[in-house]
């Protein structure tokens, strides 16, 4: 492991000359982001750059708002993780302790900023801009709406990356119980052709057989993309996941922070039912072309941070796979983004998805599906293990990495598209 840049050591320790509040607001013991994190210094930098000038640069909410709203986020998928570091944070930054007892208490703008909060976390398509015009009308402005979802995003991917890895499970006094996530990933037959033991050569093998293929042809015509991403969506909604309904959701820690907990995630593509909301095209609402512009344009200070961010994760890569190395695993990584991607209605003109199906077992899709979705449905020590044998620990990790940046750049590109849409 390459040692962390000074810089990188400074900012995970919280030096003052780096952050004059002097609270990063997350935990640096042994179970935490920054440990988890420790095997991808260079990922590890970005995120922190983006991290602190989202909480402690100049951006247009005060300091103590900001926390509040990261709050209300983490508080959607019950992450006392983050939860309980920002309102440290909150009240270290001047924040009035009455807020913390319910949103009630809190002033009636950022009340107002629920709604918004929980269609982001849950079902962002719904996005649109007449909930930017409500905020409007309630004090908000758009450079406020804009660094104010900005948060929410990051909080809301991170709350699947704390989950997922399981740091919420191990910093938690809450007594853990079974969830049928967790069974059903650890029940699977030897037999079986998911990627368990020995599934690391099963998907060399298909990665060498799909580069294969593609060199037979330089371009994907439109309705082969459309064809397979339809496919792929119904398949999608016959993956099981947790009995949402019955577990902690509806009883919530939080739910006095944030209400609504019977709001959750549902597919996007229901079987049998035909989608109100139109999937989106990558050509018409794109990362590169209209997120980067417009996100640079309202919020100056983090458009460059979270373009380098999202570069870093994409192209992150030590040519490992396993126990094999010198392996190009470019198009598995691609596969974990783009149906992360497609749980959120985003659709990327370019790709074939029918490659998802031969990359990702059913299991691996389910616990993508759940971390992404219901992270805090995720209740044993160590998630990714249950369905990611034979990668290494660090390779777990970069995953749950892209879990995290495809999920936060999904609800970014559906918050901003509601944005551009409210200016023009």
């Amino acid at each position: 492991m390459s040692p962390l840049k000074p810089w990188v050591i400074a900012v995970i320790e919280g030096t003052e000359d780096v952050f004059p509040t002097g609270h990063l607001g997350l935990a640096c013991d042994g179970d935490g982001v920054d440990h988890m994190l420790e095997d991808h210094p260079t990922y590890l930098e970005s995120f922190w750059r983006l991290h602190q000038e989202l909480l402690s640069g100049d951006g247009p909410l005060p300091h103590s708002l900001r926390r509040y709203v990261a709050i209300m986020a983490a508080c959607r998928h019950d992450c006392s993780y983050l939860v309980e570091e920002q309102k440290t944070a909150f009240l270290e930054a001047g924040g009035p302790e009455e807020w913390l007892q319910g949103l009630q208490y809190a002033p009636k703008k950022l009340q107002d900023l629920h709604h918004t909060n929980i269609i982001l976390a849950h079902q962002p398509w719904l996005y649109d801009k007449h909930h930017v015009l409500k905020l409007v009308k309630s004090g908000w402005s758009v450079s406020e709406i804009t660094h104010a979802i900005c948060i929410m995003a990051q909080f809301h991917a991170l709350s699947s990356f704390v989950h997922g890895c399981g740091i919420e499970t191990a910093s938690s006094d809450v007594q853990v119980h079974s969830s049928p996530f967790v069974q059903a990933c650890s029940s699977g037959s030897p037999s079986s052709q998911e990627l368990s033991e020995g599934g690391v050569d099963i998907l060399l093998e298909r990665m060498r057989s799909l580069s294969l293929a593609q060199s037979d042809y330089n371009c994907i015509s439109e309705e082969l993309t459309r064809e397979s991403f339809e496919k792929l969506k119904k398949q999608t909604a016959n993956i099981s996941t947790p009995e949402v309904e019955c577990t902690n959701a509806a009883h919530s820690r939080y739910s006095h922070l944030s209400p609504d907990p019977d709001f959750m995630y549902v597919d996007f593509h229901k079987r049998g039912v035909k989608s109100a909301v139109p999937t989106v095209k990558s050509q018409d609402c794109s990362w590169e072309e209209h997120g980067f512009s417009l996100v640079s344009e309202l919020y100056n200070e983090v458009g460059d941070l979270l373009d380098d961010k999202f570069k870093t994760a994409y192209n992150l890569t030590y040519y490992t796979c396993g126990h094999k190395t010198h392996v190009d695993t470019f198009l598995f990584r691609r596969g974990v983004w783009n149906y992360l991607h497609c749980l959120y209605g985003i659709r990327h003109d370019d790709y074939d998805y029918s490659q998802i199906s031969q990359l990702l077992e059913r299991n691996l899709k389910m616990f993508l599906k759940t971390v992404s979705c219901f992270p805090e449905q995720l209740t044993c020590a160590n998630p990714a293990a249950t369905v990611m044998k034979g990668f290494l620990q660090s390779e777990k990790i970069h995953i749950m990495i892209l879990v995290l940046e495809a999920r936060l750049q999904a609800e970014l590109l559906h918050g901003l598209r509601a944005l551009g849409h409210y200016l023009m």
